[in-house]
C-alpha cells in the first residue's frame, strides 16, 4: 500500500520540480556566444527577462540542433515566457525556435494522444474550431 504512494508521490514531485523549467528548441547551436546568451537574447526579444537558473543543451552533439533545458526560478515565468513564446512564428530571427514546457515521459505521451484526437476532430469537423484545454479537446470560439 505504501509503495504505490510513494511512487504517485514522487511522479508527482517530479512534475512539480519541472513546473518551473522550459524546452528550447531550435536555438542554433553557436561557437560565438554561450547558451546562456542565446536564451537571455531570446527572452529579450519576448520583452522578458526572468531569473534563469540554470542552461544546459540536452542529448550528444551532433548534426541536430539539440534542445536547450532554460531552468527558471519561478513557475509564473515559465508560464509568462510560454505564454509570448507564440511571438516567435512572427520573427525573422527566432521563426524556427519552439519553446515548451518540459514534461515527464508520461505528460508527452499523454499530451501526444491529445494532439492526434484534436488533429482527427479538425479532419472531421473542419468548420468547428477545436483546441486542448485543460487535458481535453473542446470546442472554441
Amino acid at each position: 500500500d505504501t509503495a504505490p504512494r510513494m511512487i504517485r508521490n514522487a511522479i508527482s514531485s517530479a512534475a512539480e520540480d519541472r513546473s518551473a523549467n522550459l524546452i528550447v528548441y531550435g536555438l542554433p547551436e553557436s561557437t560565438d556566444c554561450t547558451d546562456q546568451d542565446g536564451i537571455k537574447d531570446l527572452f529579450a526579444h519576448l520583452d522578458e527577462a526572468p531569473v534563469v537558473s540554470k542552461v544546459e543543451r540536452l542529448g550528444r552533439s551532433g548534426e541536430q540542433v539539440r534542445p536547450v533545458r532554460v531552468v527558471l526560478r519561478t513557475r509564473e515565468a515559465a508560464r509568462t515566457v510560454l505564454g509570448k513564446s507564440a511571438r516567435l512564428k512572427d520573427s525573422n530571427d527566432y521563426q524556427s525556435v519552439y519553446i515548451a514546457p518540459d514534461l515527464t515521459v508520461e505528460e508527452r505521451v499523454e499530451r501526444r494522444a491529445l494532439v492526434a484526437k484534436l488533429k482527427e476532430k479538425r479532419e472531421l469537423e473542419p468548420d468547428k474550431v477545436w483546441r486542448i484545454r485543460r487535458g481535453s479537446v473542446v470546442e472554441g470560439e
